[in-house]
C-alpha cells in the first residue's frame, strides 16, 4: 500500500511507536487519524502536524471499548468518507513478572487490548473496506509471540494469538481485496519498551521502526519483522527450538530481576 492520499488510522498514536508512525505517515502524504484515549495529547499533535502542512485529525478511541470504537470509526467515515487502512498499535508489554506473581485479571487485560481490541478495531472497519474491496490491516506481532519469552507469558500468549489470527483473516479477505499484514518492531526506546530492561538486543528509535513501517506498507510484504536481532532469533528458532527457548529463559529472566529491583 502507498500510503499518499490514504485514510489510516494509527490506534495508540499519543506515544511512542504509535505516534512516531502517525507522524510517518503524515510525511509520506497519507490523511492520518490519530486515536487514543488521551484525546488532548492528540490534538496537540494534530495541531502540530496540520501546521506542518500535513492532514490529521484526532479520535477518542478506547480499543476495549466496542462503543467507543465503532463511534470512532463511524466519525472517520463521515469526516474522510473511507478507511484505506489501520494500524493497531494499541497497548504495551506491561511490567516484567513471573506469571503466578501477577494479578488474576493480568492474562485478560493483555487480550482485551493486544488480541480482541485489534479484533474490535478490524470489525468496525471491515465493512467500509469491503465496499471498497480495498483495504490493508496492520496488527503489531513480536518476537516473543514466535518464541515465547519467561516472566512476559501474557504478553507472548497475545501475541502468538494475533500471528494466528492476523493469517487466517488474510486467507479469508485476500480475494476481497484486503490485505491483513503482521508488523513485529524490534526492543525499541519508548515508555513501554524502557518496562522491559533486556540485555544483548539493540534498542532502535521510534522514528526509525515508523520508518521501517513505512517502508513495509510500500513494498507490500505480508508480515516483517524489523531488527536484525528479530530475525536472528527466529533462524535460531527454526533450526534448534530448544536453544532458541534456553536464550530467551536468559533473557527474560535476567530482566524480570533487574525490573524488580527498581
Amino acid at each position: 500500500m502507498e500510503p499518499k492520499d490514504k485514510v489510516i488510522i494509527i490506534t495508540g498514536a499519543s506515544s511512542g511507536i504509535g505516534l512516531a508512525s502517525a507522524r510517518a505517515l503524515a510525511r509520506a502524504g497519507a490523511h492520518v487519524v490519530l486515536a487514543a484515549r488521551s484525546t488532548d495529547r492528540l490534538r496537540t499533535e494534530v495541531e502540530r502536524l496540520t501546521q506542518a502542512g500535513h492532514s490529521a485529525v484526532a479520535e477518542e478511541m478506547d480499543v476495549t471499548s466496542d462503543s467507543s470504537v465503532n463511534a470512532a470509526v463511524a466519525q472517520v467515515l463521515q469526516r474522510l468518507g473511507r478507511i484505506d487502512g489501520v494500524i493497531n498499535f494499541a497497548g504495551n508489554g506491561g511490567r516484567l513478572a513471573l506469571w503466578h506473581e501477577t494479578a488474576a485479571d493480568h492474562t485478560r487485560t493483555m487480550f482485551d487490548v493486544h488480541v480482541f481490541g485489534a479484533e474490535r478495531v478490524a470489525r468496525a472497519v471491515l465493512p467500509a473496506m469491503l465496499a471498497q474491496r480495498s483495504g490493508t490491516i496492520v496488527n503489531i506481532a513480536s518476537s516473543v509471540g514466535w518464541v515465547a519469552m519467561p516472566a512476559a507469558a501474557a504478553y507472548s500468549a497475545a501475541k502468538a494469538a494475533i500471528l494466528s489470527l492476523s493469517e487466517a483473516l488474510r486467507g479469508e479477505l485476500a480475494d476481497r481485496g484486503i490485505d491483513v499484514v503482521v508488523f513485529a518492531p524490534p526492543h525499541t526506546d519508548t515508555e513501554a519498551g524502557r518496562q522491559w530492561p533486556l540485555e544483548g538486543p539493540r534498542v532502535f528509535a521510534p522514528d526509525w521502526v515508523a520508518d521501517e513501517l513505512v517502508r513495509t506498507l510500500r513494498r507490500g510484504r505480508h508480515r516483517h519483522l524489523a531488527g536484525s536481532s528479530n530475525r536472528l532469533l527466529l533462524g535460531i528458532q527454526r533450526l534448534s527450538p530448544r536453544y532458541a527457548a534456553y536464550i530467551m529463559r536468559r533473557i527474560g529472566l535476567r530482566a524480570a530481576m533487574k525490573a524488580a529491583a527498581t
